[in-house]
């Protein structure tokens, strides 16, 4: 199969006939017809009726006709492409972003991408981890931010950064201090408001419980991290959360915070794309500016108690 192929069938899929394609194309009608016989030989199939009045699509033509055109407008892109100059890239990209991460670092990424290549457009869709996980083996997303995601035969993976989990509760009354830290075997004795599974928090929580002979104390399930803090600050109950997502809230004193210790545990963040997906230039250029941004909000401490793993940002 070759792109002339390609051509004259689109051609005549437009005009309807042999004849007027023939015409529109200045190529005899004989030679367009072998052509045509040649590229349904190859495919297998049948592309075209021939009928006295010219010729129809049959089903599999249709579809062909879609791959066709597809395939030809980016082969007349091309020699725009790769003559213009970075600046003007025109190019599109889905980003997969948590609630909490996606407002840490999505405005700031979206901003850079505008400066830097002004014809590029990019997709902002949030949702948990799992769904996140879900949308790229569907290759629904280009790009996804992940906390603490399985090994997924479908999503190449590259560890980001690590941050500590804390137990966040209402504030103490009276004024009294709280204890900065908390053992595993205490955690029993709180009623927690944590997400449902397969939440990618849920699921961490779940295993270190586990491991470390842990009873949870589940009064509530609720997905939403925001939700999850008011209803915290309503005395209905704790919650485990990352450090960075209520680190407002407990300088400002709504939120009580206690580390969990013996062992802590820690949170890891994930950049994730497609295993094989095919590589195009915008994704590798959002990637890289994933980790300036991620790397930006670690060191200035917009991104508070986190810490990149060592080997990443290079």
């Amino acid at each position: 199969m070759d792109i002339r192929e390609l051509r004259y069938f689109v051609q005549v899929a437009r005009a309807g006939s042999l004849s007027r394609a023939s015409a529109m194309l200045n190529v005899a009608q004989s030679a367009l017809s072998r052509q045509l016989m040649k590229l349904e030989d190859e495919l297998g199939v049948a592309l075209l009726v021939r009928h006295g009045r010219g010729v129809r699509l049959t089903r599999a033509g249709t579809t062909f006709l879609d791959h066709a055109h597809a395939v030809l407008l980016q082969i007349d892109q091309m020699p725009g492409a790769v003559r213009s100059l970075d600046s003007s890239f025109a190019g599109h990209i889905v980003l997969g972003v948590p609630p909490v991460a996606g407002l840490r670092i999505a405005p700031s990424v979206v901003v850079e991408l505008r400066k830097r290549w002004p014809q590029a457009s990019v997709q902002i869709r949030e949702g948990i981890s799992s769904s996140l996980e879900e949308w790229l083996l569907d290759r629904r997303l280009d790009i996804a931010v992940l906390y603490n995601p399985p090994p997924l035969d479908g999503i190449e993976l590259a560890p980001i950064l690590h941050e500590r989990m804390v137990v966040a509760g209402p504030p103490a009354e009276g004024g009294q201090p709280v204890a900065k830290t908390i053992r595993w075997r205490e955690l029993a004795g709180l009623s927690l408001i944590l997400p449902s599974l397969p939440h990618s928090n849920r699921r961490l929580i779940e295993q270190a419980a586990i491991q470390n002979g842990a009873r949870l104390n589940v009064a509530f399930e609720v997905d939403s991290v925001s939700m999850t803090k008011a209803m915290v600050k309503r005395g209905l109950g704790a919650t485990i959360l990352a450090y960075a997502a209520v680190a407002a809230e407990a300088k400002r004193g709504e939120l009580s915070v206690r580390s969990i210790e013996r062992p802590p545990l820690i949170s890891t963040v994930s950049i994730g794309m497609p295993r094989e997906r095919q590589p195009t230039w915008l994704a590798d250029q959002l990637l890289a500016l994933m980790r300036e941004v991620i790397s930006r909000c670690v060191a200035d401490g917009s991104w508070p108690d986190a810490k990149i793993i060592d080997g990443y940002m290079r």
